[in-house]
């Protein structure tokens, strides 16, 4: 399938659900009502756990538990709560795809979440826009996945494949990135996160978003790092250094760590699925 028409259907890139778009008109407001968010919010029981499970995964709370939505809005300011429902309604968008774990994709997509997260904080980058590029830098092999189920590069596990982009370029002219920054901007998203989602298996590609598309291409390498259960050595054998060096990246260690953050277990990752 060509890349037009992924980009064209509206089925396999939906528009916002009816009760997301009216949330995020209420946060455009120049007042936003934050009791008509919450209440807008808790009429969706799945969309209400999986933000509650991204607010605490992004620890934004200083070391506490957020209960609610409306306890996030003051300690996370209206433009990273904004962020953070968009993401957890694409959770929703995407319950089931035929050949793919969903827990263990969010597994995965939760952890470049948090490293990206990490690294953008040392980086004095803002976080949310990191973690919110990380958690959604795989959605565009979802829709690839719906719409060409049997396409040889996508049969194996995406949380795994560090050639994917590669061979999807190469077997279709275009990529997982590109899919994905298609869906973010159709979702209106910022486009600081839709540049970082199409930019970061080449991050140095595009200068303007180049830092941010670096820092989840980081997160994503870590992640697998993880997956393929590489030792010490190997981690700091194998350490993108290209890219750290180009976005000003220093710390090597912290992405080299055995935990650079609380890996995500299948309790939290199958409540976000």
């Amino acid at each position: 399938m060509q890349l037009a028409e992924i980009l064209a259907s509206d089925t396999l890139i939906p528009s916002l659900p009816a009760t997301v778009a009216q949330i995020l008109g209420e946060f455009q407001k120049a007042e936003p009502d934050v009791r008509r968010i919450t209440e807008l919010v808790s009429s969706e029981v799945g969309l209400t756990v999986r933000i509650l499970r991204l607010l605490n995964s992004a620890r934004y709370g200083g070391g506490g538990r957020i209960g609610t939505v409306e306890g996030a809005i003051p300690l996370l300011g209206l433009k990273a709560t904004n962020q953070l429902i968009s993401a957890a309604a694409v959770g929703g968008a995407f319950k089931q795809v035929p050949g793919v774990d969903m827990a263990d994709f969010w597994r995965h997509s939760l952890d470049v979440a948090k490293i990206a997260q990490s690294l953008a904080d040392s980086m004095r980058i803002d976080k949310g826009l990191a973690f919110t590029s990380g958690l959604l830098h795989g959605v565009g092999d979802l829709v690839m996945k719906i719409a060409m189920p049997d396409q040889p590069c996508l049969q194996t596990s995406f949380t795994s494949d560090g050639d994917r982009h590669a061979r999807q370029v190469a077997e279709l002219g275009y990529s997982y990135a590109d899919v994905g920054a298609a869906f973010a901007a159709k979702w209106h998203f910022p486009q600081a996160i839709v540049d970082a989602i199409k930019h970061h298996p080449n991050p140095s590609e595009d200068t303007d978003s180049e830092t941010l598309a670096g820092i989840v291409y980081l997160a994503s390498w870590g992640s697998l790092a993880h997956e393929m259960d590489l030792d010490a050595p190997a981690l700091f054998d194998k350490y993108p250094s290209r890219v750290a060096d180009s976005i000003g990246f220093a710390d090597q260690e912290l992405l080299c760590s055995e935990n650079p953050i609380e890996w995500t277990g299948p309790a939290e990752a199958g409540d976000f699925a």
